[in-house]
Parts: structure tokens; sequence; C-alpha cells
């Protein structure tokens, strides 16, 4: 009786548990506010879930089984029994050697192939039961995969959880943007020299701006930005004017759709920096003299 109650007691402490500390994992998340995964991340946290349940149960009967053979051999059998397990190999000797096909030693000249090499010969020993398993356990998976992602698809596939995972921050942006108040216009624009809004505004210059102003504004197929000759006037108004609606037949385009105020300033503020820094290079006037005032 007392290794019975040994038994229940490791069950209860070693399986019992454990599924409700697996099912209770996505509650926390969830509850934690982690719970915006996708569906086929979903998917796959469920169905690996369920295998490592189906284990242990698995565990669990093969325990419950033992118990019952210990109640049914009763107190003499129990004594001879682990006079027995103690003089033998563990159970868990006897289950890694099952899992693992191993062959005793001594049947090991029953398994020699014929050929050899360098003195080396190859034992005929077939798969491991586990890999076994676990290679038609992948076939298994194959075929819910393709099921699920190519046939039924209920489940988009990367590319496309991409796509929508782009919609939804580029929504998230435009929500953010419409929040954003400003208190000046095309019309009254200032100059921003903030460091934080000129760096800003230099990161999209280079990055959009430089394939035709170059990345240090001495102009390649568009003008230069960095003298006192501008075609469309050189004022922080003008420059700003110019970014946001474009200039039409040409190759600068409106970026009023893409940039929101604040943006649209801290690039006009850069490429006003822009001025008298004279980059090697640069191309030569063009447009008219604009004289900075007081205003500007």
């Amino acid at each position: 009786m007392e290794r019975i109650k040994s038994i229940t007691k490791n069950l209860s402490s070693k399986y019992l548990w454990m599924p409700l500390m697996l099912l209770a994992t996505p509650l926390a998340a969830q509850s934690d506010g982690l719970s915006g995964y996708s569906q086929a991340t979903a998917f796959y946290v469920v169905v690996g879930l369920l295998i490592v349940v189906a284990l242990l149960v698995i565990l669990l009967a093969l325990n419950l089984l033992q118990l019952v053979k210990a109640v049914m051999k009763g107190p003499e059998s129990e004594a001879k029994e682990s006079v027995s397990v103690e003089e033998g190999p563990s159970w868990l000797v006897k289950t890694w050697a099952k899992w693992n096909a191993l062959k005793p030693m001594e049947e090991e000249e029953d398994l020699i192939m014929d050929h050899d090499y360098d003195g080396i010969k190859e034992l005929d020993n077939h798969l491991p039961p586990w890999w076994t398993a676990l290679f038609y356990l992948s076939i298994v998976y194959a075929v819910v995969y393709i099921l699920v992602f190519h046939v039924f698809k209920t489940s988009p596939l990367q590319e496309e959880e991409y796509e929508i995972e782009m919609a939804l921050a580029q929504a998230l942006k435009s929500e953010k943007e419409q929040t954003i108040i400003v208190d000046f216009d095309e019309s009254n624009v200032p100059y921003n020299g903030d460091a934080e809004a000129l760096a800003d505004g230099k990161k999209f210059f280079e990055a959009q701006c430089g394939v035709c102003h170059k990345a240090d504004g001495g102009g390649l197929a568009g003008p230069n930005l960095t003298d006192d000759y501008w075609r469309h006037g050189g004022s922080m108004t003008d420059i700003y004017r110019v970014i946001k609606d474009g200039v039409p037949n040409t190759a600068m385009i409106a970026w009023e759709s893409k940039l929101n105020p604040v943006r649209l300033q801290n690039v006009s503020s850069y490429v006003k920096s822009l001025r008298g820094t004279n980059p090697p290079g640069a191309l030569p006037p063009d447009g008219e003299l604009y004289e900075e005032d007081a205003n500007n």
C-alpha cells in the first residue's frame, strides 16, 4: 500500500497539474494584453498544446495501469516485484531502450553487416521508433498545413500576413496623424531649427529627395538647393508649398498625402538650412536670386 500511495502522489504532483498549466498559459497571455496573435500563430499554439496534453495523458494512463497491476498483485507479489525491480534495470532505462529499439550487446554479432571500411563494421540497426513517429507526425502536419493554408485558406500566408500588418500599421499611422493639431499652414509656416526636427527632415530628404537633388542638396536632376537662386521662391512658405503641392509636369511630386504638416515643416526647415553650405560639385545657379528678409 505504501507503494500505491507513492505512485498516486507522483501522479498528482507530476502529471495532473501540467495540462492545466499549459492551458492556462495562453489565458494568462491574453490577460496581459498579449492576445494579438495571428490565426496561424494561434493554430500552431493550439496544435502544440494538444500534442503535449496527449503525451501527458498517455503517461498518466501508463502510470494508472501500473497502479492497477500493483493493486491486483497484492502485498506478497508487490514485495517480490520490488526486489526484482531493485535487482533489474529501472523503468526509465527500459523505456529509453524500447524507444530507441536498442539491442543488447549479445545480439550485435547477428546485426553485423558484411562490408566494413578500415576495420569499422556497420550494424544493421533500424531507425529508432521515436524518430519514425516524428517522421510520420511531420507528414500529418504537412497535410494539415496544406489544407489550412492552401486548400481551405483559413489562414493567410506570410506575404498576405505582411500586407495585412502593413495595412493595419498604415491605418494606425493615419489615425494618429489626424489627431495632430498645428497652428500654421502654407501661408505662415515657421522655420523649425530644433535639432530633432532637422534630423527628421534630413533623414527624409536623403532617402527621398537625394535622388534628384543629391544627399547634400547640391543638385543632380533637380536644381541646387544650397545657393540663393530659386525657381519657385526661397522663403520658408515657398519651400513648404512646393514640397506640399509639388510642381506640375516635373518629377517633383506632391507629398501632402504622404506627410503630415509637422513632417512637411521638418523637411522644409532642413531644405532651408542647406542655404550657404556650398557642397563640392554643386550645380550652377538656376532660377531667380532670392534675398532673405526679416519675415522669411
